[in-house]
């Protein structure tokens, strides 16, 4: 990781630390509440987006990786739903209707406290099928290793890290590099992009896939007067990724 990066998420934790404290009397003040995370180099928004060729890339590599095939499945998942890594590590077995085709993701899983319902295409339901025959006696989709709870959010992010290391790192997977695309390292985030930006490449209407991603409308206007949810076109959208 980036220097800058680690610097902006260090201070972070330290001020919430300081936070903590000064709530319980244990100090006075925080010596960081001056400090920006700016100060250490603006956060740098990332672009990659897959390529259909990458796509194909990934396919035919995944199965080398030495991967889960309950992480195999998490990826196409991703790709074919445009959901965040954390909303999928988290999901329940009750909020996946798999006779109806629907994915239930509660507000407390969502980044923007809004609950969101993703229609299932003929591909994604059939990875959510599979998965179920892994994992189906849990009430999670991605249970923890000893089933309780769920998965750590951040495993399936360094299982894919894991592999595009060019050395392997102690007790971790020796199949370095086997996730490496022709276009470089990618990560969960860049799957939900990359359906996104597919999705407009086959036609999609800008609206309906921000609908998709469950993004809140910027424009304060719209967003109050304009409730529609374009149940329709968010499916016929992923039917189409």
């Amino acid at each position: 990781m980036d220097p800058p990066i680690v610097a902006r998420n260090l201070l972070g934790d330290i001020r919430q630390m300081f936070g903590f404290a000064l709530v319980r009397g244990l100090v006075e003040h925080d010596p960081t509440s001056h400090m920006k995370r700016d100060d250490f180099g603006r956060k740098v928004e990332r672009d990659r987006v897959l390529s259909e060729n990458e796509i194909k890339e990934m396919m035919v590599k995944l199965p080398t990786a030495n991967l889960l095939r309950t992480t195999e499945l998490a990826i196409w998942i991703m790709v074919s739903t445009c959901c965040r890594v954390g909303e999928l590590s988290q999901a329940r077995w009750a909020d996946v209707d798999l006779e109806c085709s629907e994915w239930r993701i509660p507000s407390d899983n969502t980044k923007n406290g809004k609950e969101h319902r993703i229609y299932l295409s003929g591909f994604a339901l059939h990875q959510f099928k599979e998965l179920r025959t892994f994992n189906g006696l849990s009430e999670w989709c991605y249970p923890a290793e000893h089933r309780i709870g769920h998965v750590c959010l951040k495993s399936i992010t360094k299982q894919i890290r894991d592999r595009e290391r060019s050395t392997a790192m102690s007790n971790r997977t020796q199949a370095t590099g086997t996730l490496l695309l022709s276009g470089g390292g990618w990560t969960p985030h860049d799957l939900r992009r990359t359906g996104a930006t597919l999705m407009g490449r086959l036609g999609v209407r800008p609206d309906v896939i921000e609908k998709c991603l469950n993004h809140i409308e910027r424009n304060p206007l719209i967003r109050v007067y304009q409730h529609q949810r374009l149940e329709v076109e968010q499916a016929e959208a992923w039917r189409l990724l």
